[in-house]
């Protein structure tokens, strides 16, 4: 059997494949069985009337035109190239093999929905790895900002960072179960009216505008919701409900945590305050004001300690000391040392024989060794102040006229390490009426981006700022404590002023 001039045999036309044969335009000459059964045309309508190129989609038609017969003008084959053919069940995908012979071109066209439906599946499997590891990478930095999250201050800061970050939100709004469990917003920027969410649903839903709502479930309690704003425009993908419910399981646990450290911290905290609290002496001619201010984020106590007693008459001890280093011990450690300072003062001690007996005392029990101290008397009555400072910061003494001078006698080494050579010494320094006397720890002045000499400059001249303008030793701390960035070191202080001697009960002279 013949068709175009061709011999055609049974192995063609039963051939699994659907073969052609074209002129050097493309026209179709002869086909096989199988491609007239693909395109549910008969020979007569494709022998010398149809053009390869009409038969496959649009595609496929602007592929052979523009790459496909120029492809084999020039290299005189093509192989295994994707097309699709226009089949009776719509687009049929295909592999196009053809070679130029003898003026005519020899086509091959293999079958491909296996192979097409075999890379929708390797497609569909690659979008859902990248989706899953997405997702993954989402947990992984949420997990992240909720562990370097201390308290729940912390907690709500990091959850409204990653949902724009990491979760596709525009913002977020969170409110926590407060007294009598009723929701609080968090932050001015949270709507009056929170998400209607029953208390024991742990899930997270999608709301008539779009808003994600999220619960946040802890181990045991339901700690609030957090709303998550949706972006606007074509790209946005929608909420991964899943994610979001883990991140607020993640949320949860964090603010179990964050709760037990602000418990923690304000236990810490009391403690620290219970060790400092002291009995400051009456006295109209010498105010005594003091203020303790613990390093950012702590939740440690610290070593950082102040005291004021009676020695003898009109004789008033003021001292500050800062124990190294922090915790439980430091804080048992400064306890103990306040208790050897005021066993070891007296009547006619003075402070030099004062820090040679706390040595003796650090010696004898190893605690508060290296520890620092500036212990100061002051006469009430006259304004004089014999001074020692062992390893401390010098006292900064604040004139009437303004003036502010440190005062750098009377030093020598931290407590339990004295040089053997020389004994323990003290200064005298008198004061005028209105004169004041700051003792501070190294908390006011330290900063890791400047030399200790700038800090105590500075301290000098807010000293004067503050102090000067009426203003409280709790108004200077503050002022130290925000500048000091996230450094964690505690600040104490005590403010001795001499008003002047009495003329009588109750009446300061002058």
């Amino acid at each position: 059997m013949t068709g175009a001039g061709l011999d055609r045999s049974r192995a063609w036309d039963d051939s699994p494949a659907a073969l052609l044969v074209l002129d050097e335009d493309g026209a179709v000459l002869d086909a096989n069985r199988t491609f007239l059964r693909w395109t549910g045309r008969s020979a007569a309508e494709l022998a010398g009337r149809l053009r390869l190129a009409d038969l496959l989609s649009v595609g496929g038609r602007i592929y052979w035109e523009t790459h496909l017969a120029p492809l084999l003008r020039m290299q005189g084959r093509v192989d295994e190239v994707a097309v699709e053919l226009r089949g009776t069940d719509g687009r049929l995908p295909v592999l196009l093999s053809a070679v130029v012979h003898e003026g005519r071109v020899d086509v091959v066209l293999s079958g491909a929905q296996e192979r097409s439906r075999y890379e929708r599946e390797l497609l569909a499997a690659r979008h859902a790895a990248e989706s899953s590891a997405q997702r993954v990478r989402a947990l992984q930095r949420t997990t992240a900002a909720f562990s370097q999250a201390s308290g729940v201050h912390g907690v709500v800061q990091a959850l409204r960072a990653t949902a724009v970050e990491h979760l596709g939100a525009a913002g977020a709004d969170v409110w926590l179960v407060g007294p009598h469990g009723r929701l609080v917003r968090s932050g001015a920027a949270a709507p009056d009216v929170p998400p209607a969410r029953p208390p024991d649903d742990a899930s997270s839903a999608v709301e008539p505008d779009g808003s994600a709502v999220v619960a946040l479930r802890g181990s045991s309690r339901w700690h609030g919701v957090a709303r998550l704003r949706p972006r606007t425009g074509p790209a946005v993908d929608p909420w991964d409900l899943p994610v979001l419910t883990a991140v607020g399981q993640q949320a949860g646990l964090a603010l179990d945590r964050a709760l037990l450290f602000d418990q923690s911290a304000s236990v810490a905290h009391e403690l620290q305050r219970a060790l400092l609290t002291t009995h400051v002496p009456s006295d109209d001619r010498l105010g005594v004001a003091t203020e303790y201010r613990p390093g950012v984020q702590s939740l440690e106590v610290g070593g950082d300690w102040y005291d004021a007693f009676t020695v003898g008459d009109d004789l008033v001890a003021v001292v500050v000391g800062d124990v190294v280093g922090r915790g439980l011990q430091a804080a048992a450690s400064m306890g103990q040392l306040r208790s050897a300072v005021r066993a070891a003062a007296g009547p006619g001690v003075g402070p030099a024989e004062v820090l040679s007996q706390v040595d003796r005392f650090v010696a004898r029990t190893g605690v508060g060794f290296m520890a620092t101290m500036v212990y100061a008397e002051v006469d009430s009555a006259t304004g004089r102040v014999r001074y020692a400072a062992a390893g401390h910061p010098p006292p900064l003494r604040l004139a009437a006229d303004g003036a502010a001078t440190f005062l750098w006698d009377g030093r020598s080494t931290p407590l339990g390490a004295p040089v053997a050579a020389r004994a323990r010494t003290d200064a005298v320094v008198d004061l005028d009426r209105g004169d004041r006397l700051l003792l501070y720890t190294d908390g006011l002045v330290e900063r890791r981006d400047r030399p200790l000499a700038d800090g105590l400059d500075v301290l000098a001249a807010s000293a004067r700022g503050v102090l000067d303008g009426s203003g409280s030793v709790a108004a200077l701390v503050e002022q130290a404590a925000v500048h000091r960035g996230d450094d964690r070191d505690d600040i104490c202080v005590l403010l001795a002023t001499w008003r002047g001697p009495t003329v009588g009960p109750g009446v300061v002279e002058g």
